[in-house]
Formats: C-alpha cells, sequence, structure tokens
C-alpha cells in the first residue's frame, strides 16, 4: 500500500512539473508558432523609466527582479527585464503580460497585452507597438501550459 502511494505521489510531481514544457497547446493566447511574438531586443543609448515594479513570485516559481517600463531616445517604448530577473525556467517558457490587475483574466482579452515570451534569467528588452494604455497597471509572467502565475509587478 505505501509503495503504491510512493508512485502515485512521485507521478503526480512529475506531471505537474512537466505541466509548463514549451508547448502551447493548451495557453489560447499563445499560438504554436511563437516567431510573431517580439523576442528580446537590443538597446543602445540612454532609456528613461516610465514606470517600474518589483516582481512578487507566485506558484512557488521563485520569480523575482524589476520591470520597467522605458522609453529610448527614438521615443520607442519597452518593457525591461532587469538583470537581477529570474523566474522557473526548468518548467519551459514564461509569457510576460501587461494586466489591468495583479491577476491575468485571460477570458477578458481587453484586460491584458501580451508583451512576450521569455525563456532565460536576466536583462530582456521587449519592444511595444505604443505606449501602453494607462489601464494596464501591471506585469504578470504567466506559465500557460498549467494555466498558472508565476509572479507579478505593480507598475508605478
Amino acid at each position: 500500500m505505501k509503495l503504491s502511494i510512493t508512485y502515485s505521489l512521485v507521478f503526480s510531481i512529475l506531471l505537474f512539473s512537466s505541466a509548463c514544457n514549451n508547448s502551447k497547446d493548451s495557453d489560447p493566447i499563445i499560438p504554436d508558432d511563437t516567431s510573431g511574438i517580439p523576442g528580446s531586443v537590443k538597446v543602445t543609448g540612454e532609456v528613461e523609466i516610465l514606470k517600474t515594479g518589483t516582481f512578487t513570485s507566485q506558484s512557488g516559481s521563485n520569480t523575482k527582479g524589476m520591470i520597467d517600463l522605458v522609453t529610448d531616445e527614438s521615443g520607442s517604448y519597452f518593457i525591461k527585464l532587469g538583470s537581477d530577473f529570474t523566474s522557473s525556467f526548468h518548467t519551459g517558457t514564461v509569457t510576460v503580460y501587461l494586466s489591468s490587475s495583479k491577476d491575468l483574466t485571460l477570458s477578458e482579452k481587453e484586460s491584458f497585452q501580451l508583451v512576450a515570451v521569455v525563456n532565460e534569467p536576466g536583462e530582456h528588452y521587449f519592444k511595444l507597438a505604443n505606449f501602453p494604455d494607462s489601464k494596464f497597471s501591471h506585469g504578470i509572467l504567466w506559465c500557460g501550459a498549467a494555466a498558472i502565475p508565476f509572479g507579478f509587478a505593480e507598475l508605478k
């Protein structure tokens, strides 16, 4: 009896830990082909921080670091993840969103904006098409396959 409980526990842990792999099948916001989603870009010159926040970890992801809304000398806007940024990448990629609250509500498309997919710690710049709507007050890190938050930060 103890042996079957142990096997069941191990199986459950393995199932959960593999839930956030690189497959996008269960994330309705991330297409199978992520080539259309902006990746990290190189920014040269000075940037001005317009809003900043510090991630609060969720779901045992050990997420930490800074997120900033910045503009460069040409007037382009970016979401910047700081050099201190980290999360649980052993489970796959993590999606960055802007949201109107600390809770991502995927059923309300007007409450969030997809920013990028990030799959490694450290500094990243993600170019935005324009200045984000003022209703987006939070940065969110989300594991779509497991449908769980990995962290949030209020942008002030």
